[in-house]
This record gives C-alpha cells, structure tokens and sequence, in this order.
C-alpha cells in the first residue's frame, strides 16, 4: 500500500511539473512572436535574392526591430527561414534602424563581424 502511495505521489509531482514547464528550454528567452512580428513588418527588406532596400528610420520595420530582441531572433532562425529571408540583410536592417548587433553574434548562418577599421588607417603593427 507505501508502494502504491509512493507511485501516485511521484506521479502527481510529474504531472504537475509538466504543467508548469513551458515547451522551451530554462532560462531561454521566447521571441518567437517578436520573430514573427520583424519578418512580417521587414520582408521587403530581408527577403533572400532581392537587392536590399533599406529601412527608413521611424517606418513600421524599424518601429518592429526597436522594440524586439534581435539578437534572440537571429538564435532561433530556422533552415527554412534561412532559405527565405537573409540573414546579413537581417543584421543589416537592424544595424540601419540603430540598434545594431554585438560583434560575434550568429544570425543564422552569418556571423556579426568587428567593424572595418576606418579608411586609411592600417592594421600593420609599428
């Protein structure tokens, strides 16, 4: 009769566990509506094989990117959405609409690179 107790009591402490996690992993941050949000106010600019047309400041895209994480929406990118939309134009739009990427960031299958040094200056040491 413990036994049984014991079994039901574990169930019930899974039950309710299950109840309460979310489908994500701990401690990740659930951006897929803002994702959505920036590929719907965005595509005309971040679509794949187009030529980039970039944002205005103050237009519905940049409005979109100012109040989303985008550094968590270039994490969750999936195969498909790569092949859909442009990663570098993803960081690009972002960067246009002043809120650009830390250096390092992988968006996709792009990586955020350091800035370019400024014109004539050199990167050869003395």
């Amino acid at each position: 009769m413990m036994a049984i107790e014991g079994i039901l009591r574990a169930l019930v402490y899974v039950l309710v566990f299950t109840m309460l996690v979310d489908n994500q992993a701990w401690g990740e941050k659930n951006c897929y509506p803002e994702k959505e949000s920036v590929k719907y106010g965005c595509m005309k600019h971040i679509k794949f094989g187009t030529r980039y047309l970039p944002p205005l400041l103050g237009n519905k895209c940049c409005r979109t990117v100012a109040v989303s994480d985008m550094v968590c929406i270039c994490g969750i990118l999936t195969e498909e959405e790569i092949r859909e939309i442009s990663s570098f134009k993803l960081v690009r739009v972002a960067r246009d609409c002043g809120h650009p990427l830390p250096v390092g960031t992988k968006c996709g299958t792009w990586t955020v690179p350091p800035p370019a040094p400024p014109a004539g200056t050199s990167r050869a040491h003395p």
